[in-house]
């Protein structure tokens, strides 16, 4: 009786073997990972299927080693920092998508809720270990209005299929976790039907805006699978996602008869039972049910007063502007002449946060007309006659700005200047800005404060990181950028949500267009994202003398693989700086105090030429300019200096690039370390020495007429 003899072992099965055992190892001791979550990886590694994998995990497992034994011993090493946790979500990523045609249109198995709570629990987890997030399929918001949908159960879903045409009408059940960009919850149909599903993008208030027994829409749903890779539901837009009723259970898990039947007074003593306590969402959405169950006359102008004061604490302007006039009386009786006053103050108030100061003015014009020695309201105006001088002059006080900036206080309160500049179109370059009159050697160009800010020490996850798997990379900035500018969009006016979409990126998304569905202005995530990728800046820590990079707006990170992937800790979109062009010769440079950018001319500049800035640092290789453009505004410089250097042979480059390098080493000591008397003739010979070695690699004619590092 013959027995089948098992096939040899070669070299790269053995190889496989091996690194396989030592990810398990590293994977257990540093990243506290156990069991299936190590298996996979392993397997897939043995398998043969996965050699380009193992390749990137064996040279990372090399250099981690190397590093390790370097530190302990103390010596110096080449050796690289390798992001292992993100090589495992990049692989993880990838490997799903390769398998995304293989599900499409398979159908779910029937949840029980609390399966999936667990399933959840155990999400929760993972991503606490491995902070990042993935865009793989790019897909639009749903633009259609709720009437339109055909109301479908989670029966009806299918494997990796966006339903269109369809919503899903479904309700929370359990907790909800917040996690970096996104928040897990399971949901359950009327049939008592359960799944997962990630909201991306939501703001901390949603366990208030979803409370537990409210039933709610999805829009044009997705099925896919989680990061773990379970089944999920993903939302990527947070528009996709409609409330059922119009009075929302906040009160309790399920509302009462007695609930459902208050009057419009009844809920706005609920409202201010929940203000007092500081409760302002809940408070606000019980303020919205007083006016939907027919608050009229005083109570009206009550509820909408209260209401447009919750809205300024959470930064809903826009409402908060349209709640307080909805609040005036008009009236000549002394205590409606008082509370319009708190009215127009609280409009003026939102105004001066939609950063619309000439209405801001003009509200306060006309509370002044009822009080004119209201102390809020002259504080307040005194500040606005501030903004519109700024607005006007361009005249700051930089060095009390500088003063005033901090970590506690990162963002400051000017207005912006832009009247020197004027948007147009380029010939190649789409658009781009341009003087609208003669702008002197040294003189402020605009200055302009960011629609939004991120600073790292603000939040837990100001390190989470985006892996763009349609280029590969991971983003060059921090995911929070991308989720705090979607949620400020939502509660931003028509024209400023135009500024931010009016930028382009690689992804058109819906344009700047205005689209409107089910009473809220329609967002494309995705479209956000690389608005943000295209335009966003790196902006220096306030109140830190080191060095900042003074040129390039995100570097997009190398993937994993070549190095740490690394992101800047603050970031920064502006909607009119972005709209200058680059050029390795610039005519104006930037600074930054806060999060505010102040461009000023570094040459004489005449009407009508296009102000120019440079993404990357001229010093730069152009070999690495070229790459660091390509790669993240996907275009090729094609200026004097990138022509001049391409002609010359790759050594004398590299010669260059070692004297820049140690001459930036030598400001960076003087800088940094006191020098004393007998130090600075060494010094001043060892500068000279550098300046003629670094002369004699421009000796070619092709520079006659540029300048020179």
């Amino acid at each position: 009786m013959s027995s089948k003899t098992p096939a040899p072992e070669t070299e790269q099965d053995a190889e496989r073997q091996k690194v396989a055992f030592h990810l398990s190892g590293y994977m257990h001791k540093s990243l506290g990972r156990r069991g299936s979550e190590v298996e996979v990886y392993a397997k897939r590694i043995r398998s043969g299927d996965h050699d380009d994998f193992m390749t990137e995990i064996s040279t990372a497992l090399e250099e981690q080693s190397r590093l390790i034994a370097a530190d302990l011993s103390g010596e110096s090493t080449d050796a690289q920092s390798f992001d292992i946790p993100a090589i495992l979500f990049m692989h993880d990523v990838t490997h799903r998508a390769s398998s995304v045609h293989a599900r499409q249109g398979q159908r779910r198995a029937a949840a029980d809720p609390d399966h999936i709570l667990a399933r959840l629990d155990r999400e929760a987890a993972s991503v606490r270990r491995a902070p990042f997030v993935a865009i793989s399929d790019v897909c639009s918001p749903s633009v259609a209005s709720l009437d339109s949908l055909e109301v479908i159960k989670l029966s009806e879903l299918t494997m990796e299929t966006h339903h269109y045409g369809k919503a899903l009408f479904v309700e929370r059940v359990g907790t909800i976790v917040q996690q970096d960009t996104k928040a897990l919850a399971a949901v359950k149909d009327v049939d008592g039907d359960a799944e997962a599903f990630e909201l991306y993008h939501q703001d901390v208030n949603l366990a208030n805006d979803l409370p537990l027994g409210l039933f709610f829409y999805i829009k044009e749903p997705y099925l896919t699978l989680s990061a773990s890779g379970s089944l999920i539901i993903r939302v990527d837009h947070p528009t996709d996602l409609i409330h059922a009723g119009s009075k929302p259970k906040v009160v309790s898990a399920s509302a009462s008869v007695q609930e459902a039947n208050r009057t419009a007074a009844e809920w706005k003593e609920v409202g201010n039972g929940f203000f007092k306590k500081q409760e302002y969402f809940k408070a606000g959405r019980v303020y919205e049910c007083a006016l939907e169950a027919g608050a009229e006359g005083k109570l009206k102008q009550d509820v909408s007063r209260n209401l447009a004061q919750v809205d300024l604490i959470l930064g809903r302007n826009v409402s908060a502007r349209l709640h307080a006039i909805d609040a005036l009386s008009n009236d000549s009786d002394p205590a409606l002449v008082a509370l319009d006053v708190k009215s127009y103050f609280r409009a003026a108030s939102a105004s001066y946060q939609l950063r619309d100061f000439r209405q801001s003015e003009e509200d306060l014009s006309r509370l002044r007309s009822l009080s004119s020695n209201d102390e809020d309201g002259l504080r307040l105006l005194e500040k606005v006659r501030v903004r519109l001088k700024e607005v006007e002059n361009g005249v700051y006080d930089l060095q009390q700005l500088v003063k005033r900036s901090s970590r506690l206080q990162p963002r400051i309160d000017i207005a912006d200047f832009t009247r020197r500049t004027v948007v147009g179109w380029t010939k190649r370059r789409g658009r781009g800005l341009f003087a609208a009159e003669d702008v002197s050697l040294g003189e402020l160009i605009l200055c302009e404060k960011a629609f939004n800010a991120t600073f790292g020490w603000e939040s837990e996850n100001s390190l989470t990181k985006t892996y763009d798997v349609r280029r590969k990379t991971f983003d060059g900035f921090p995911a929070p950028l991308w989720t705090s500018t979607i949620q400020k969009l939502q509660q931003s006016s028509p024209q400023r949500i135009a500024e931010v979409t009016s930028l382009t990126g690689r992804y058109p998304g819906l344009g700047s267009k205005t689209v409107i569905a089910d009473g809220v202005h329609v967002l494309d995530a995705f479209q956000i994202h690389d608005i943000i990728a295209a335009n966003a800046f790196a902006i220096p820590t306030p109140a830190k003398r080191q060095k900042t990079e003074a040129f390039g707006l995100m570097e997009t990170v190398v993937p994993p693989g070549t190095k740490s992937s690394t992101i800047p800790e603050n970031c920064a979109l502006f909607t009119h700086a972005a709209l200058i062009n680059h050029s390795c010769l610039p005519n104006a440079t930037r600074v930054f105090i806060g999060d505010a950018i102040l461009l000023r001319a570094t040459k004489a500049i005449s009407k009508g030429d296009e102000i120019l800035q440079a993404y990357v640092s001229p010093t730069l290789d152009v070999k690495a300019r070229q790459e660091r453009m390509n790669l993240i505004w996907n275009f090729t410089c094609s200026c004097a200096l990138c022509k001049a250097e391409t002609q010359e042979p790759d050594d004398l480059r590299q010669r260059r690039a070692a004297v820049i390098e140690e001459a930036d080493r030598l400001a960076h000591d003087i800088n940094t370390h006191l020098v004393d008397a007998s130090q600075r003739d060494g010094i001043i010979r060892r500068a000279e020495r550098l300046h003629a070695r670094l002369k004699a690699t421009f000796a070619s004619e092709i520079w006659d007429g540029l300048p020179r590092a």
